[in-house]
């Protein structure tokens, strides 16, 4: 299969906190053609750049505009159906021969849940549409509606992939989540107000949980670790003898069976799911975050914490150990054994997810104390932050051999929107990031439809050609998503204090 661009990542909640929980806040002002940060000039808006924020806003309009003209739409069963094209790549991943398995959910899947991210209505008839092609279109069948030449027309309802299972998961609870644009996704989760009202999604959703359970790695051989994480696990595509129908085999999986990017995903839906009452074994928990501690390197150079509060109060500041996390640690292809900017991000936002659904009860709680997992998870992370502030940089993935910039920044962003945080040591995150991906849009006229006919309307996209097809629409999705700061607002607490220093300012 081709190796895939990392799909979504990490978000998610954390319990005991160490200081007094802040909230990250939308970016100030700042001119729109200069870098924004601790120094730059105010900006009055008259007869200048757009101010900071309003380029913002202006950019994700226009890529929801483009993202939701993007799909082709057809009639299937007497009804319309949106799919924004199939997974391809160079080669198929772990080498051989035969088709490659073009992942049709998951393009299909994102774009959905980007758009319902970004405040798109879930009435609105392109998210029909796509829901439609995901459910109908994509049942387990042998019949195929011409979109694609037929050695790739292969539909399932349950994506036979781990990560397109995880992002229609995404896909599927974001249709129901109206408080993130209204309120605390969070504060509705704890109150049990965030329910999937439609019994046959309700029933879709707890059967895609149950698989994405089925489809975690298996040991690659004797002594090897128990199931604890994913990978791809996808079918096997083979020739019937004699004719020209394809086969489903099932498989679980190669080179390992797990890896950070496919459990960071697979973590993201299966906590999802669990804010609407759907949930797993509490022990499928505690192996997500053995497995995901299992790949931050084991030691690194020291790193001063940057803290202000500290050195006004005549303090060092603390000295952590810079700690990424990796791929598939010890693997020797490419960069998959090396710590990487996304992959550190990932494992982080990994971490905090499990350790907020583990301390969620009484049980879980003393369990993860008496473990001194609190001291354990607490130093991951601020290894983790001292690897990303070392290795700072506000568009490069730095050190992966794969490129995936766009889908760094939207990793950064979970980690640093789970942990309340507005800085990488004392570079203001967002605003850099934003003004990257503003200053790399590529801006386009787009049909936009309506009632009778369509109009023309401005719209923008993102393309940086280090993924796989279709390019535009990931780096889109992933751009929109950082841009929107999807995590934010669905966390109840933040672990480390953000970045002011503690209240008795020790």
């Amino acid at each position: 299969m081709p190796r895939l661009a990392p799909w979504l990542l990490a978000l998610g909640l954390v319990l005991l906190p160490s200081a007094t929980p802040l909230r990250a806040e939308d970016p100030p002002a700042a001119p729109g053609n200069k870098p924004a940060g601790p120094d730059a000039p105010p900006d009055d808006g008259a007869d200048g750049p757009m101010p900071f924020g309003e380029e913002v806003n202006k950019a994700i309009e226009e890529g929801v505009a483009w993202l939701k003209a993007k799909p082709r739409i057809y009639t299937f069963r007497d009804e319309p159906a949106a799919h924004w094209g199939l997974v391809k790549g160079e080669r198929i991943y772990g080498g051989g021969d035969g088709p490659q398995y073009r992942h049709p959910a998951g393009p299909t899947a994102l774009a959905l849940y980007t758009l319902l991210k970004c405040g798109v209505d879930p009435k609105d008839p392109v998210i029909t549409e796509g829901f439609h092609w995901l459910k109908v279109v994509h049942p387990i069948t042998e019949e195929t509606d011409g979109q694609e030449a037929p050695q790739f027309s292969w539909h399932h309802t349950q994506a036979a992939g781990a990560y397109e299972m995880s992002v229609m998961v995404l896909a599927l609870t974001a249709k129901y989540d109206a408080y993130k644009r209204t309120k605390n996704s969070a504060d509705a989760a704890k109150a049990g107000k965030l329910k999937i009202t439609n019994k046959d999604d309700l029933e879709w959703l707890q059967a895609m949980v149950q698989g994405l359970v089925e489809r975690r790695g298996t040991p690659a051989g004797e002594g090897s670790e128990p199931d604890k994480g994913w990978r791809y696990n996808v079918p096997v595509l083979t020739l019937s003898s004699g004719n020209s129908n394809w086969t489903r085999n099932s498989g679980r999986g190669h080179l390992g069976n797990q890896d950070m990017s496919s459990t960071q995903l697979a973590a993201l839906a299966l906590y999802n799911a669990h804010r609407f009452g759907v949930k797993v074994e509490p022990e499928i928990w505690w192996d997500i975050l053995a497995f995901a501690l299992a790949q931050q390197e084991d030691d690194g150079p020291e790193h001063a914490r940057h803290d202000p509060a500290y050195v006004a109060g005549g303090y060092a500041p603390p000295k952590d150990k810079a700690r990424g996390f990796c791929y598939m640690k010890g693997s020797a292809d490419g960069s998959e054994g090396k710590a990487t900017g996304s992959m550190t991000a990932c494992g982080l936002g990994t971490i905090l997810i499990c350790k907020e659904v583990i301390c969620e009860t009484d049980k879980g709680r003393k369990r993860f104390l008496d473990k001194k997992m609190d001291t354990v998870v607490d130093k991951a992370t601020w290894d983790a932050l001292a690897w990303l502030d070392k290795n700072w940089s506000a568009f490069e993935n730095k050190y992966s051999t794969y490129g995936y910039p766009i889908y760094y920044l939207y990793s950064l962003e979970r980690a640093m929107d789970i942990l309340g945080k507005n800085l990488v040591g004392k570079n203001l995150w967002y605003q850099l990031g934003a003004r990257q991906l503003l200053d790399k849009d590529k801006p386009v006229e787009v049909d936009e439809r309506q009632k009778k006919g369509t109009r023309k309307v401005p719209g923008t996209h993102w393309m940086t050609n280090s993924t796989h097809e279709p390019k535009d629409v990931l780096d889109t999705c992933f751009a929109l998503l950082f841009l929107k700061r999807a995590t934010k607002g669905l966390i109840p607490r933040a672990v480390t204090g953000g970045d002011e220093g503690p209240r008795d300012n020790r």
